[in-house]
C-alpha cells in the first residue's frame, strides 16, 4: 500500500504534503492537494507548497521520516495510519531561534548591567584633581592588598613607595593614610577643626542600628542611609552631638576621677590574689587581667565591680573580646568594604550582631535598674549621671540626651575602657617574661620606692624613671592602636600639598611614627632606654599612643595611665613572670622574622639563620679569606646578618668612594658596638656622632695643631722618641728579642706627650703595666667571646669570657686616665696649656663647650691613647717583619737612607721627597699589612641608594678596604709584596686605590702624626740596624686578630750597622 506523506509546520499549525509512490484514492482529496482526508480531518489551507520550503533550502530541509503507526491527532487534525510525517527543521529551527534570541538578550542585559556598574564604580571612585597618590585601582576591589599581613604593616609597605600620604580604596570605602610624626602632627593638630568629624564605618553603624536584623522590605530604605547615618557615641559621633556628649563624658569622670586611683589600687589586690591562686603553674592571664581592668571601668559606669568567678560577668567578656577580635579580622574589613552585599550572606562576622545584641541586653538591664533606684541627690555613677542629665533635658526635643544615647555611650566606654588597657598590660607582662634581665631592673626599682610593705601609688610614679620608661616602651612596641581611629575632614582642605575635599577620611599611621628610624634609635628592639637620658625619664614629642590633638584625643588617657602603672607595679612586686619555653620560643621566632624583614631592593644575602643571622660566615682566623667567597658569589654589595645587627658590605674601588666621598654625609655616623658601648656608649673621638663628634673632631684638630702637628716641634717630639727606641734596640746587642713593647712604648710616648704633657720611661712599670693592658684589650676583642657579645649582648653578659676581661681591663684604663685628670686639674693654670688635657679642661670652661664633660674627656683620651699607639705601632712590626723576610729590599732602603741621610744625622721629614723608595716600601707595608681590613663600621643615616640597591637608615655600612687594597684591577701583583705598586719612573706615585687611613669626612684625624712616625721611626731603625730572622728560622706573615690584623709574634735580631 502507497503511504501520503505529510510535514508538520509549527508556524500557524498549518499542515503540507508530499506526494509518495501511489495515492490514496478512497478519501476525500484535500483541496489542491492529493492527500486524502479523512471525515474527522478537517480542512486546513496549506500557507505553503513543499517547493517552495525547499526554495527556502537550507533553512526549510526535511528532517527523516517517520511513520504513523495508530492515527493520530495534531493540531485539532486527524492523520490516518499508514501516513508518513515528515516535520520540517524550518520549524525546529525557527523555535531554536526564538530561544537563541531571548539567550542573547539576556546575555545583552548582563553586559549593559556589568558596564553600566564598572562606569559607576569608575566614576564613584575616581580621584580627585591632585589627590594624594595611591596604587592601582580594580574594578568594585579597589586597591589589593596582602591580607595575609596586618593592615597597618601592608600600609607601610605602601607609604614606603608613595609617600608619607597617599590613598587607597577598599570596596566601597576610600582613604587617604597619612604617616610619619610631622605629617599627622599636620593633621591632628594643626588642623584639628577640619579632621575632628569620624567617618561613618558600615560594620559600627550597623551594630548601633539594629545588629543586622534587615528584612527585604527594609533594604532600600537602609541603603541610603548606610553611610550617613550618624549615631551619637562617643567615638562616632560628630558635631554638636559629639561636642555634648565627649563634654558630659569627660566632667563625669573628673567628677569621679577623686577616687580614680582608690579603685585601682584595691582592683589590684583582687588580681594579685587571682594570680596567686595559680601558686605559680602556668596559666593565661587574658581574663583575669580582662576582669581586673573591665571592673575599674564598670565601678566607674555601673556603680559596681564584678567577681572574677562571675559566669554572667566572664560571658561578656569572652563576647566583648571576640566581637573586637572579628571587627579587625579579615570578614570584618570585607564587611566594611562591601557592605551591601556582606550582609545578606552567612559568616563569622554574623556573630558580632549577635554579641553585640547581648551586651546591648546586659547594659538595657543595668540602665533600667539604675531607673528604679535612682536618688536624685547622690552623684552616684556615670549612668546616675546621665540619667539625671536627661530627666533635666526632659521635654526639651533638641537635647540629644536620651537613653538611646546613653546606651551607646555606656557601650563605648565599657569597651574602650577595658580592651585598650587590658591588652597594654597583656604586652608588659609578655615583654617582662620575654626580657628577665628588663624585668630584674623594674623590680629593683619597685623594691627600692615602694618596698613589699605597701601598694604602689601614683606618688611613686616620678620617682620609678625606669619602670616608666618600660611602660612606654610597652606602649610603643605593643602598639595597639596601629592606624588609630580614622577621622574625617569637614571641609575642602589641602595637606602636603594635595586637596583633600569635605568628607575624605583619614588613617593616621601610628605605626610610622612609634617606629620611624629618624625618631628611635633602635625603633625595632624593645629598648626602655628610648625614654631615659642621663638615667631620667624623658617625654618623647613622637610618643603618640593615645592619638593626638586636644580634640579627639582619648578621653580616658588619665585613667588608662594611672591602671598602667598601678597594675603594672602591683604585679611585679608581688610576681616575676616567665613564660613556657616553646612559647617563649614562638614569641621570639615571630619578632626575630618580623624584625629581620627585608626591605624592597635591599642587597642580596646569604641564607640568615634565625636568631643567628650569618654567624656560620664567622671565620676569626681568616675573615679576609670569608669576605672574598661572598664577594665571589653575590658581588661588590651583599647584606649579611650577625645576631641582631643588619650589615652592608660594600666593595671595590668605586663603590667604597661613592659610600666614603661622594655620599659620604648619608654614611657620616658610627654604629654602637655593644662591648664598646659597654664602656663609653656613644662618647669621645671613634663612636659619637651627631653635633658631638664634629664639635670633638674639631677642637682635637685644632689642639694638635697648637702642639705642632704639621710643624717641627712635634717631628722634634718624634726624633727624641726615635733616640730612645734605637737606644732600647741598642741595649739587646744584636741579639734576638720581640720588638713588640719597645715600639708600642715609642709610639705611645708621643701621643701621650700631646695627651699628658710627658713621655714615659721604658721601663716604668706603671706605663708597661698600662701599655699590657692595652695590648690584651685589642687581642681579646678578636676572640669568639666578643665577637659573640657584639652579636648577643643581652644573653652573652651573663655568660664568663674574654668579653668580661676586656671589661675589667677598660675600667683600670678608664681608671689611669681619670688618675691624670685629677692630676692635672690641681696643678691647671688657665693661662697656660700644657697638652691635649688642659686644652680640654679649658674648653669645658667656655659657654659654648655644653658638650665637652669630663665623661668626653676621658673617653677622647682613651680614644687617642689606642688609636695613637696601636695602629702606628702595628704598622712598624709588620715593616720589620717585611724588611727580615725580604733582606734584598731592606739593603736597597738602607742605600738610600746612607745616600740622602747618611750616618751623622738623624732623619727629618724634609728628606722623605729625597727618598722615593724607602717612602715606596713604607707604603707598601701599609697595603700589605692591612690592618684594618674593613675599616672602622658606619651607620647609614637616610635611606640610601647604592649601585640600585636600597640601603636602609640604621643600617650598619662595612667598607670592605680589603677589596681596594688587593684589587687585581688596580695592582700589578696584588699578593705580592712590591715597592714597584708606588714607583714610576723611579719616583714616588700616589695611589688612588691606597687608603689605610679611610676616605672622606670621617677619615683618621691622626693620619698626619701617623705618617711622620712611620717614616722617622723607621729610617732611623733601618739607618742604625740591620734586621735579621734567628738563624735557621723563616718568619711567618700570618696574623692574629683582634682590633687591627697585627702580626702573631716573632723575634728578630736588630744588628748594629
Amino acid at each position: 500500500m502507497g503511504t501520503t506523506h505529510l510535514a508538520l509546520h509549527h508556524l500557524g499549525g498549518s499542515l503540507c504534503n508530499t506526494p509518495g509512490p501511489t495515492s490514496h484514492r478512497s478519501h476525500k482529496l484535500l483541496p489542491g492537494t492529493d492527500v486524502p482526508v479523512s471525515p474527522s480531518f478537517p480542512p486546513k489551507p496549506a500557507t505553503r507548497s513543499i517547493e517552495e520550503d525547499h526554495a527556502a533550502a537550507p533553512l526549510f530541509q526535511l528532517c527523516p521520516k517517520r511513520g504513523t503507526v495508530s492515527t493520530l491527532m495534531y493540531a485539532g487534525n486527524k492523520i490516518p495510519r499508514t501516513h508518513t510525517i515528515s516535520p520540517l527543521c524550518m520549524d525546529l529551527q525557527t523555535d531554536y531561534s526564538e530561544r537563541s534570541q531571548g539567550k542573547l538578550n539576556s546575555w545583552m542585559l548582563l553586559v549593559i548591567l556589568v558596564t553600566f556598574l564598572l562606569i559607576t564604580d569608575f566614576l564613584r571612585k575616581r580621584r580627585p584633581r591632585n589627590f594624594p597618590p595611591g596604587p592601582q585601582l580594580f574594578p568594585f576591589l579597589g586597591t589589593i592588598v596582602d591580607l595575609r599581613q596586618p593592615l597597618h604593616l601592608e600600609m607601610q609597605k605602601l607609604s614606603a613607595r608613595y609617600g608619607n600620604i597617599f590613598s587607597v580604596q577598599f570596596g566601597s570605602l576610600t582613604f587617604v593614610v597619612v604617616s610619619g610624626y610631622q605629617m599627622v602632627r599636620e593633621a591632628l593638630v594643626h588642623q584639628a577643626e577640619i579632621f575632628a568629624d569620624r567617618p561613618n564605618i558600615p560594620l559600627l553603624q550597623e551594630i548601633f542600628r539594629g545588629f543586622g536584623k534587615y528584612s527585604f522590605r527594609d533594604f532600600a530604605t537602609n541603603v541610603s542611609s548606610i553611610f550617613n547615618d550618624n549615631h551619637q557615641r562617643l567615638i562616632s559621633s560628630n558635631g554638636h552631638i559629639w561636642r555634648q556628649q565627649r563634654k558630659f563624658a569627660s566632667a563625669t569622670l573628673k567628677s569621679i576621677a577623686v577616687s580614680f586611683e582608690e579603685k585601682v589600687q584595691e582592683e589590684s589586690r583582687y588580681l594579685v590574689e587571682a594570680i596567686e591562686e595559680e601558686k605559680g603553674q602556668p596559666f593565661d592571664p587574658h581574663y583575669k587581667i580582662n576582669s581586673a581592668v573591665s571592673n575599674i571601668i564598670c565601678s566607674i559606669t555601673f556603680g559596681n565591680r564584678f567577681d572574677y568567678h562571675d559566669n554572667n560577668f566572664q560571658e561578656l567578656l569572652h563576647l566583648l573580646a571576640e566581637t573586637l577580635l572579628l571587627i579587625g579580622s579579615f570578614w570584618g574589613q570585607l564587611y566594611n568594604a562591601f557592605p551591601l552585599i556582606m550582609r545578606w550572606l552567612p559568616g563569622p562576622f554574623q556573630k558580632i550582631f549577635r554579641h553585640w545584641e547581648k551586651l546591648q541586653h546586659f547594659v538595657k538591664g543595668v540602665i533600667m535598674k539604675h531607673k528604679e533606684e535612682l536618688d536624685q541627690s547622690e552623684s552616684g555613677d556615670y549612668i546616675d549621671c546621665y540619667l539625671k542629665e536627661i530627666e533635666k533635658f526632659k521635654g526639651d526635643t533638641s537635647s540629644y540626651f536620651h537613653e538611646e544615647n546613653l546606651l551607646c555611650s555606656t557601650l563605648d566606654l565599657f569597651l574602650t575602657g577595658t580592651e585598650t588597657t587590658a591588652t597594654a598590660i597583656r604586652w608588659a607582662l609578655l615583654y617582662m617574661a620575654a626580657y628577665p634581665h628588663i624585668q630584674e631592673k623594674v623590680q629593683l626599682e619597685i623594691d627600692a620606692v615602694i618596698g613589699q610593705c605597701r601598694q604602689p601609688t601614683m606618688e611613686d610614679k616620678e620617682h620609678m624613671p625606669y619602670t616608666s620608661a618600660v611602660l612606654s616602651e610597652v606602649l610603643r612596641m605593643g602598639n595597639i592602636v596601629p592606624l588609630g581611629v580614622p577621622r574625617m575632614s569637614t571641609s575642602d582642605t589641602t595637606l602636603a600639598g594635595f586637596h583633600l575635599p569635605k568628607g575624605t577620611t583619614v588613617m593616621t599611621s601610628l605605626t610610622s611614627i612609634m617606629f620611624d628610624k629618624n625618631v628611635w634609635e633602635t625603633p625595632d628592639t624593645f629598648n626602655p632606654e628610648h625614654f631615659l637620658e642621663n638615667g631620667q625619664y624623658r617625654r618623647r614629642e613622637a610618643f603618640l599612643p593615645f592619638s593626638a590633638g586636644s580634640k579627639r584625643a582619648c578621653p580616658g588617657e588619665q585613667l588608662a595611665r594611672t591602671e598602667l602603672f598601678i597594675f603594672f607595679t602591683a604585679l611585679l612586686q608581688k610576681f616575676t613572670f616567665q613564660v613556657l619555653f616553646i612559647f617563649l620560643f614562638v614569641f621570639l621566632l615571630v619578632a626575630d622574622y618580623m624584625k629581620r624583614r627585608k626591605p624592597k631592593d635591599y642587597p642580596p644575602s646569604p641564607f640568615a639563620f634565625p636568631f643567628v643571622g650569618n654567624t656560620q660566615f664567622l671565620n676569626l682566623r681568616d675573615p679576609v679569606a670569608t669576605m672574598e667567597k661572598l664577594i665571589n658569589k653575590y658581588g661588590n654589595i651583599f647584606s649579611m646578618e650577625l645576631g641582631r645587627q643588619r650589615s652592608v658590605v660594600v666593595s671595590g674601588l668605586q663603590l667604597v668612594k661613592e659610600v666614603l666621598v661622594t655620599q659620604g654625609d648619608n654614611f657620616l655616623d658610627r654604629p654602637e658596638v655593644p662591648i664598646s658601648a659597654e664602656a663609653f656608649s656613644s662618647l669621645g673621638l671613634i663612636s659619637s656622632n651627631g653635633h658631638l663628634w664634629k664639635q670633638q673632631r674639631r677642637f682635637t684638630l685644632t689642639t694638635f695643631r697648637n702642639f705642632g702637628l704639621g710643624k717641627r716641634g712635634l717631628e722634634e717630639r718624634i726624633q727624641e722618641e726615635c733616640r730612645f727606641l734605637a737606644e732600647a734596640f741598642r741595649e739587646e746587642q744584636g741579639n734576638l728579642f720581640d720588638p713588640h713593647f719597645k715600639i708600642n712604648n715609642a709610639v705611645s710616648n708621643v701621643i701621650c706627650s700631646i695627651i699628658f704633657g710627658n713621655r714615659f720611661e721604658y721601663h716604668d712599670e706603671k706605663f708597661q703595666k698600662l701599655l699590657q693592658l692595652m695590648e690584651d684589650t685589642v687581642r681579646l676583642h678578636g676572640t669568639f667571646m666578643s665577637q659573640l657579645y657584639n652579636f648577643f649582648p643581652t644573653i652573652v653578659r651573663f655568660l664568663p669570657g674574654s668579653h668580661q676581661n676586656i671589661f675589667r681591663n677598660w675600667k683600670v684604663m678608664k681608671n689611669f686616665v681619670i688618675e691624670k685628670i685629677e692630676k692635672h686639674k690641681e696643678d691647671w693654670n688657665p693661662s697656660e696649656s700644657r697638652d691635649f688635657i688642659d686644652s680640654y679642661l679649658e674648653e669645658m670652661t667656655k659657654p659654648n663647650g655644653s658638650n665637652l664633660r669630663e665623661e668626653n674627656l676621658v673617653a677622647c683620651t682613651l680614644d687617642l691613647l689606642f688609636a695613637g699607639t696601636e695602629t702606628t705601632s702595628t704598622t712598624i712590626r709588620w715593616a720589620l717583619l717585611y724588611m727580615a723576610i725580604y733582606p734584598e729590599i731592606q739593603a736597597r732602603v738602607q742605600a738610600e737612607i746612607d745616600a740622602v741621610i747618611g750616618q751623622s744625622r738623624q732623619p727629618a721629614l724634609e728628606d722623605r721627597s729625597k727618598m722615593p723608595y724607602t717612602n715606596a716600601v713604607i707604603h707598601e707595608v701599609q697595603r700589605k699589612s692591612n690592618i684594618i681590613p674593613f675599616n672602622v663600621p658606619r651607620l647609614t643615616v637616610k635611606d640610601t641608594v647604592v649601585a640600585g640597591f636600597l640601603v636602609p637608615k640604621g643600617t650598619v655600612l662595612i667598607p670592605n678596604l680589603t677589596s681596594v687594597m688587593f684589587d687585581k684591577e688596580e695592582w700589578e701583583t696584588p699578593n705580592t709584596f712590591n715597592p714597584e705598586h708606588f714607583l714610576k719612573d723611579g719616583q714616588f706615585q700616589k695611589r688612588e686605590a691606597f687608603m689605610p687611613f679611610s676616605i672622606g669626612k670621617r677619615a683618621c684625624l691622626g693620619e698626619q702624626l701617623a705618617r711622620t712616625e712611620l717614616f722617622l721611626f723607621f729610617t732611623t731603625l733601618l739607618q742604625k740596624f740591620t734586621i735579621q730572622a734567628p738563624p735557621d728560622t723563616t718568619l711567618s706573615l700570618q696574623f692574629e686578630l683582634g682590633i687591627t690584623l697585627a702580626p702573631r709574634p716573632y723575634k728578630i735580631c736588630a744588628v748594629p750597622r
